[in-house]
């Protein structure tokens, strides 16, 4: 007849040992999930620190090119400045030469007026043969002649003079527009330096959970044990024999 007690033994022995087993089980999983963690949240880091970097350096990359832009716009409008310049000082030349121009054929046309009609004199007075009264009026015609034509040579210098200060005033305002539409021209895109990314938030390791302690499934097949055996045995059997002087060998053999 097998004896309970060793049987006991063996089914609270074989629990215990599963037990332990089980337990380490669920605790290397336990802590296999928390390293998967960790490592998943050091990662998502290093991506997320990366992505930042990226975008900060993009965001610099186009502020630079818009500074550029700007600096290029800047330098389009001086430079169509200069050049605006430059033609009106051309087109101003050119109206003032054309008024010398009048004005010295004026000039030589005045003086010949003038030698024409002193000649006319000449000849009046050199003529000798008029009355006196015919020879006044006969220099005065010469002399109102003379008016004449000198009055038409001053008028054209007028005429010459106030056609240069419309041109050049036409200068001028073609000048004005011509630098107010290459200074609209000028683009600003670069209004507002870029701010740098926030600090990524470095993630808190998490802790592996401690390691179970055996006691318990040890306890666990001690108590199996004791119910197999007395459920074997009987309830005098249990009495008669666990606690015996033999039950010292029943704890030892499990703590082994």
């Amino acid at each position: 007849m097998c004896n309970p007690l060793a049987i006991g033994i063996a089914v609270g022995g074989a629990q215990a040992v599963t037990g332990i087993a089980e337990q380490n089980r669920a605790h290397r999983a336990r802590v296999d999930a928390v390293n998967r963690s960790n490592a998943m949240a050091r990662q998502k880091y290093i991506n997320d620190i990366t992505i930042s970097a990226f975008n900060d350096q993009r965001k610099g990359e186009v502020f630079t090119a818009q500074l550029q832009a700007d600096a290029a716009a800047r330098s389009a409008y001086y430079n169509k400045k200069n050049i605006n310049q430059i033609e009106a000082n051309r087109a101003s030349e050119a109206a003032q030469a054309e008024l010398r121009e009048k004005v010295n054929k004026t000039m030589f046309e005045s003086q010949t007026n003038l030698a024409k009609a002193i000649q006319a004199q000449g000849t009046i007075l050199a003529s000798g043969q008029q009355s006196g009264q015919s020879m006044m009026l006969t220099l005065d015609q010469a002399e109102r002649e003379f008016g004449f034509e000198q009055a038409q040579l001053d008028a054209t210098v007028y005429d010459a003079t106030r056609a240069y200060g419309i041109k050049q005033f036409g200068i001028d305002l073609d000048q004005y527009s011509s630098n107010v539409s290459a200074f609209n021209a000028i683009t600003t895109t670069a209004s507002v330096a870029p701010s740098a990314s926030f600090k990524t938030i470095r993630p808190v390791e998490q802790k592996a959970p401690p390691k179970p302690s055996p006691l318990g499934p040890i306890l666990g097949g001690i108590s199996t044990a004791i119910g197999t055996a007395g459920t074997l045995g009987g309830e005098n059997y249990f009495k008669d024999n666990f606690f015996s002087n033999n039950s010292s060998n029943l704890t030892q053999s499990y703590i082994v």
